[in-house]
């Protein structure tokens, strides 16, 4: 004779503690976000700044400094103020550089930024990382040769 089949045990009530969010990890959501990390978004600003800083200086450059013909050198100041107007174009065209140089810095940072963290994903081997090695470095030998090459 054979015992009845035992009933399944009843499931029993687990107690569950809430963890804590981590400090070191987004809050819940965030990827979701828009401000959440994005590979194009870093690559994109980047590109961004960098051609923003180049059309930012060539602006500048477009006009100039001041000529001889547009003043009447016979006139007593003119040469003065020639001299003065020459200056401040030299000054404001060494401080345009200087932002074109920081946002151009920036923008390279965020490409390397975007770069690395890529390169740190589950696969080293990603597409868009070879593709973005080769972006920045076109961009990098365009900007050392572009140096001594002005538009005008």
């Amino acid at each position: 004779m054979q015992a009845p089949p035992m009933p399944p045990a009843a499931p029993q009530a687990q107690q569950t503690i809430p963890t804590p969010p981590s400090p070191y990890q987004p809050a819940a959501g965030f990827q979701l976000s828009a401000m959440s990390y994005s590979f194009h978004r870093w690559l994109m600003l980047g590109v961004i700044l960098i051609l923003a800083s180049v059309i930012f200086v060539e602006v500048v450059e477009m006009f100039g400094p001041p000529s001889a013909v547009d003043y009447d050198l016979e006139a007593e100041g003119q040469m003065k103020q020639m001299l003065e107007d020459t200056e401040s174009h030299t000054d404001l065209n060494r401080v345009i550089g200087s932002i074109g140089t920081i946002f151009q810095t920036i923008g390279l940072g965020m490409i390397g930024y975007a770069l690395l963290r890529e390169s740190h994903d589950d696969t080293n081997e990603h597409t868009a990382l070879r593709v973005t090695a080769i972006i920045v470095g076109a961009l990098v030998l365009v900007n050392i040769a572009s140096r001594s090459i002005t538009i005008l």
